[in-house]
């Protein structure tokens, strides 16, 4: 079951702050896990931890959807985020 919960997030503004997808500069969203704020990319299926405690809307979330996040996260692949201040370039498919 993949969560229907994820929190869309306007993207130029909280990527400087919590990061985006290194291949694409893009994020989904984030998903709750306790306190911790954890953002995704789908199409590459990559995560990154966004920070702690950010956002008050944890505190409503229940144990059980916690539960279902942690197991849709574990097929994510952990990344260090890209951010805009960073000289960094995207992998452009086909290079």
């Amino acid at each position: 079951m993949v969560p229907t919960n994820v929190i869309p997030f306007p993207e130029v503004q909280y990527s400087i702050r919590c990061g985006a997808c290194p291949e694409c500069g893009k994020t989904d969203g984030y998903f709750n896990v306790g306190k911790e704020h954890w953002f995704i990319c789908r199409e590459h299926k990559t995560k990154w931890l966004g920070g702690y405690n950010l956002f008050d809307n944890w505190k409503e979330q229940t144990v059980a959807q916690t539960e279902i996040i942690n197991e849709m996260l574990e097929d994510y692949k952990e990344v260090l985020p890209f951010r805009q201040q960073e000289k960094t370039s995207f992998k452009v498919s086909g290079e």
